[in-house]
């Protein structure tokens, strides 16, 4: 599999989905066969992402590839990969109405009678932990631990998956019922 142009496209698709934009949110795949985690890079619009723009991680944390600078998100992506050995991908954004959750430091529950409930039982959400550094995921196996999804207090939210469409699948569907629930709130 070619990583850096999966995840390239898939980093298209979620700018053209409103999910991320050129300063914020990031994407990333593992290799697990190398340990090499594919990742965007900071501060480059998603839509114009190439395969050579793509930065390549080794396991030792050295940027091996790509044009550009590693997202200062890496030390999220990688605790992600080390807390859920069974995903792919990890995406990284600040979809509105769960980063509203997120800047209340609330949990996102989704009432049990839907059927997003099955899939997010509930989305944790972490303590405020600076962006950039390892502070910004403390707690995430918990909040992963048969979850999909977590919370990142006062920042934004994180969703893994066996590759990229299902990771942006998954948020996509949160992100939309949250919307919904929010609506709901407002009309009645």
């Amino acid at each position: 599999m070619n990583f850096a142009a999966e995840l390239a496209k898939f980093s298209r698709i979620a700018e053209e989905k409103g999910l991320v934009d050129s300063i914020e949110g990031n994407l990333s795949m593992m290799d697990r066969s190398t340990g090499n985690i594919y990742i965007t890079p900071s501060h480059k619009a998603k839509l114009l992402l190439t395969e050579d723009d793509i930065c390549v991680v080794n396991p030792a944390g050295t940027q091996i590839g790509g044009t550009g600078k590693k997202s200062s998100e890496y030390f999220l992506h990688e605790a992600a990969y080390a807390a859920r050995p069974d995903i792919g991908a990890v995406f990284h954004c600040h979809a509105p109405y769960l980063t509203a959750y997120a800047l209340a430091y609330r949990d996102f529950i989704p009432p049990a009678d839907t059927a997003l409930s099955h899939v997010f039982s509930e989305i944790k959400c972490l303590p405020y932990g600076a962006f950039g550094t390892h502070a910004i995921h403390q707690g995430i196996e918990e909040a992963l631990d048969g979850r999909p999804a977590a919370l990142l207090g006062g920042h934004g939210v994180v969703c893994v998956g066996v590759d990229p469409e299902e990771a942006i699948g998954l948020l996509e569907a949160a992100e939309n019922f949250a919307k919904t629930l929010a609506i709901k709130k407002f009309l009645f």
